[in-house]
Parts: C-alpha cells; structure tokens; sequence
C-alpha cells in the first residue's frame, strides 16, 4: 500500500489544502448526483459458471439494486462444490454487531460493491475528462486508486467524512473481511477488480474444515479489505503511532485469520514497498502455525485449458497460491492448469525481492518497519535499522519460497535451466509452504517435461516445511537416494506417499523397445532398490511425525525385512504402512508379526 500509512503523515501537514478541496468538492456535485451507481444500482453483464469455474452459456445482464443494505455472507457447499448447502452472515464480534461506525477492521468491501466503483469509473471518466497527476487524460481502463480517492472517495464522502465502505446505502453494518488484499495505489482498478473476481471463482468451494479455514465459500458478498475503502481518507494523519503493529490494517489482517490476496501490478512494483513487505511478514506469521495463507494474483489475459483436455476459454486474471485454492480440489493438475500462464518475468522478479531494500515514501515509516521485523521492542522503532539481518533473510526467504513452490514456476523455471533453473530450487528450499505437495512425474503426468537430473534436484531442495508428499515417478535410483535423504530433514512431514510406476507400464505408454532399457538402467536393480530402502527404514526408526507412509515394494525385500521390522518398532508415530507393487508373502509376514505388539498399532496392507 503505497498511501495508506506513508502518504497519511504529508496528508496530516496540508490540512488548509484538504479544506480547501472540500469546498471545491462540494460545489463540483452540487446539482447533481454522480453517484447513482452507489445510491441505487448498476448494470452489468455476466455468464452463468459451471463446476470447474468456467463460462457456460450466453452472456446475460442484471440490475444489481444498491440502495438497499445487503448483508455479507460466504457459502458453505457440497462435498462436490457444486450446490451451496448454507449461506453463512459475516458479522462483527460483540460488542460492535450492530455498530453503525465500526473500527476500521471491519470495513471490509465486498466485489458487489467494488463493481459499482467500476461502473461508475466507467460512466464518467471520458466524459468529464479525468486527468492523472501529469494532466493526462485517462481512459477507464488506466484510472487508478489515486485517481478513485479523487474522482470517487473524497467527493463521495466530503460530507460525513467517513470512510466510503459507511456511505454505501448497500453496507448492512461492520463487514469483517474474510481476505486482507495488499497492493500498490497506482495499479488500474479494473486489473484489481479482475483479480478479485478471478479470486471469487477459485475460492468458491467450501466443502470442509479445510476448505473453510483457507476462506472458501467465496462469493459477490464476502467481503475484503482494502485500505482506501476502509480508512476515513479526510482522518488518515491523526493519531498515527509509530509502531505498524498498532495500526489498523494489522487489526484487520487478524480479523482475515491472516489471509492475504497480494495483488501484483505488470511492473512488479509492490514487491519495492516497504508497507507490501510489512504485510506479508505478518501474514507468514500466521502460515507458520498453518492460520495464514497467500495467494498472488495478477491482471493477464491468457488462455486457460481445463484438465480434462476438452474446454479452454479466455481469462483476464489468474493466481498463484500457496497450497492451492479451494476449487482445485487438492488436484495437482488443476493447480498447474490454473497457474501455468502466470508471467514469467514477474515470477523471476520475485527471486530479487529484499525486504531491506523497500523504499517508502515516508523514511521514518521504512526505519519502523524494518526494526518492527527485526523484533526490536516500540522504544527502539527509531533507531537506525541493520544493512542485513536472519529476520530480513528469513523472510525474503518465505516470499521467494512461496513463489518457488508453484509447479507452474518450477515447470517454465526448469525449461529455461541454467542459472533460472538454480535461482528457482534454491528459493524453494528455503521456503515455508506448509500443506501437500504432489509431482507426478510419469510421461503423461504435469512433471514430465523434467529430465531424470532435474527431477533428482527438485526433490533435494523441497521444502521442508510441507505436511504431505505425494510423488508418482521412476527416475531410478539415484533419485530415490535423493529423496530419502531429504525425507531425514523434513520438520512436518505427516504423509509420504512415493509411487513407482513399473517398468512394463512404463513401456506400454511409450511402446518402445528402446525405452524399455533406458528405464532398466534409470530403475537399479533389487540389491541398490533394498539398500535405499534400508536407509529410509533407518530414517523412520527416528523421525517422530510421519503418520502415513505408501512405498513402492521394491524398497523392502529378504535383506533388509528384518532391519525394516526393527524400524517400524522403534517409530512411535506410524499407524499405517501401504506397500505398492508385488511383496513376497514371507516378507509381509514377517514384517506384520514383528510389529504384531507395537504401540501405536501399526496397519500393514498392500495399497
């Protein structure tokens, strides 16, 4: 946010121009309303959206009234997503429920409301001849927020002086966001708006508690906060402390649960901006313990082909987003297929972030900020921050690694190679992404465009923050020695799922004789199979969070059955054990009456 708090100290010191442009505002709308779009309602054009979140059908057109106040809401669906089972009301905590001037936390703005910003943007800004601050003339599509809080907030609430979100005839009361949205002013509004409405259609599942605790169930009237909606703009330099963590976008990014929507302009340049920075340190707080998500989105028009190979259309906006959203299902092809067209070049600049070097239109408000992130206590904000610092690392760390977790970045970064290629697995292996990860790396799989080498350095720098683990593959053995090695440093690890597709399947696929050797020499043979597994089967006697485990047979055989028995013995955390793959009879046997007595009772079946 560029002018939220910055811009509020140099507003704080034009106070005679501020009441000046007052009274020119009030003369500009006397006579007329410029604001019918906000008082009673707007037009506009939309498609009906099938399960997958695509158009379907004939582009239709609706009144949307907003002279009445309409409650914010989110859904709760089926287990398909398909059906909305409940609309649940968003309200405030007691005791601001009914307040008709909540804290500022809870004036979140909801996408029905936004698109009026739109329309009205739309209706009057060639005609009146919107300037920007060169005296350009603007068309619709480059207004920006600054633009807005000209054209739209001041003029709008130069009355009551309230924040806009109190204005609207439509707002019910508090809206507690269920996003925290950081950007930059000087982004259009209409990428913005492209960006939240694409955010409505990936989080509009709401199936379960995960799904819930990720803000699913988006829709038209589940609110968000943003800043120049939620701040009185004519109040911003009043009372400002020089601690960040007392201001009220923190209050809202708590009421949010630490969810944050990130919206990236063409440029890039919010990953300059010190308060953008400030945001995401806080909401990485939160993902630590698994409370916070970040998804990234940006205006680009690109063409989105579904999964299922049959249905592709034009969009305007797509997302990164740390564990996916809610309608992907937890598919990994769905993720990829959502993300795969995200700017490259955007992605690359996200490896050069560093949050020491964020500028600030305001110096005081950098130096709090970085001394805030460093942990130094309110009576040492002032003081004259470090060149480097763990806590700078860790977190350019966090923002890079959760760029680096995306598959589409992964997949573009390793046809690139070289240097790109390096850049992208090493941020990945210092970042914080919690949640499952899946590569299925069989030759119709998203993964398979890796080479053998490329695949064996992705698993060596995977995060090792990550829940689950999911990966189809047969790179042979020296990427499962790889993989086992990283699976001993892992911190969170609760499932580990390796499945090794045989290489007969392989060569059905491929129908080539000629691969069938490659893939005998990529595969190793039973003796260097067992002597992996006997080291993973070390690993496991020690680690104390995996829970679940599925491995490809040939992992455990006649030489190492009773060292694997030893194993499954000293491990006080497994309860199931899943084989893939043919294992000899005797060898089950043995392993399941070794574990017979064990605590926790352990489950050992084929898979």
């Amino acid at each position: 946010m560029y002018t939220d708090w910055s811009e509020a100290r140099l507003k704080n010191k034009e106070k005679k121009r501020i009441v000046k442009g007052k009274k020119r505002i009030i003369k500009d709308i006397a006579g007329g309303n410029k604001f019918t779009e906000f008082t009673e309602g707007y037009t506009r054009t939309y498609f009906n959206i099938n399960d997958d979140g695509m158009r379907k059908g004939a582009e239709k057109e609706e009144f949307v009234d907003m002279s009445q106040p309409r409650p914010c809401s989110f859904n709760k669906t089926d287990w398909s997503g398909r059906k909305v089972k409940e609309i649940v009301e968003i309200k405030a905590p007691a005791p601001y429920t009914n307040s008709t001037s909540p804290p500022v936390q809870f004036n979140g703005i909801t996408v029905r409301q936004l698109r009026a910003i739109w329309a009205n943007i739309s209706r009057r800004c060639v005609p009146e001849g919107w300037t920007d601050h060169k005296n350009n003339l603007l068309k619709p599509e480059d207004v920006s927020l600054y633009d807005v809080d000209k054209h739209i907030i001041r003029p709008f609430t130069v009355e009551k002086e309230v924040p806009f979100v109190e204005m609207l005839p439509s707002t019910a009361g508090p809206q507690p966001p269920r996003f925290f949205i950081s950007h930059w002013w000087g982004e259009p509004v209409r990428d913005f708006i492209l960006c939240l409405e694409r955010a409505i259609l990936d989080f509009r599942k709401n199936r379960d508690d995960e799904d819930e605790r990720r803000g699913g169930g988006m829709s038209a009237d589940t609110p968000v906060w943003v800043c120049a909606y939620a701040n009185n703009q004519w109040a911003l330099g009043e009372d400002i402390p020089d601690d960040p963590n007392q201001l009220g976008f923190t209050r809202a990014m708590e009421v949010a649960v630490g969810r944050t929507i990130t919206i990236l302009d063409k440029d890039g340049i919010v990953f300059s901006r010190i308060w953008c920075a400030f945001e995401l340190f806080l909401t990485f707080k939160g993902t630590k313990t698994k409370n916070g998500l970040w998804a990234v989105y940006t205006a680009h028009t690109h063409n989105y082909k579904n999964p299922n190979g049959r249905d592709e259309e034009e969009r305007k906006a797509l997302g990164i987003i740390s564990g996916g959203s809610t309608s992907d299902l937890t598919f990994s092809d769905r993720i990829t297929a959502r993300e795969t067209a995200f700017p490259f070049e955007l992605i690359k600049k996200s490896l050069s972030i560093q949050v020491e070097s964020a500028e600030s239109s305001v110096e005081s408000d950098r130096i709090h900020i970085l001394n805030s992130i460093v942990g130094n206590p309110s009576n040492e904000l002032n003081n004259t921050p470090h060149t480097t610092h763990n806590k700078y690392a860790e977190l350019n760390d966090t923002l890079r690694g959760n760029f680096a977790s995306s598959a589409a970045s992964l997949q573009r970064a390793a046809k690139e190679g070289g240097e790109v290629w390096k850049r992208m697995i090493e941020a990945l292996s210092k970042g914080s992404v919690r949640g499952e990860m899946v590569f299925d790396f069989d030759p119709d799989g998203p993964w398979s465009g890796l080479t053998a080498v490329q695949a064996t350095e992705l698993v060596a720098h995977l995060p090792l923050t990550i829940d689950e683990l999911t990966i189809y593959s047969d790179y042979g053995i020296e990427f499962m020695r790889a993989l086992i090695e990283r699976v001993l440093e892992f911190h969170n690890m609760k499932y580990l799922d390796i499945f090794q597709t045989s290489v007969m399947e392989r060569v059905k696929k491929f129908h080539n004789l000629e691969r069938l050797g490659i893939l005998r020499t990529l595969v190793g043979g039973e003796e260097e199979g067992q002597e992996a597994g006997l080291r993973l089967a070390e690993i496991l006697s020690w680690n104390t969070t995996i829970e679940l485990i599925r491995l490809p047979a040939g992992l455990v055989g006649v030489k190492n059955v009773e060292k694997w028995g030893n194993a499954l013995m000293e491990n006080k955390t497994l309860t199931t054990f899943y084989y893939s793959g043919k294992l000899r009879d005797e060898i089950v046997d043995e392993l399941k009456t070794k574990t017979k007595d064990r605590k926790p009772k352990l489950k050992i079946e084929k898979w």
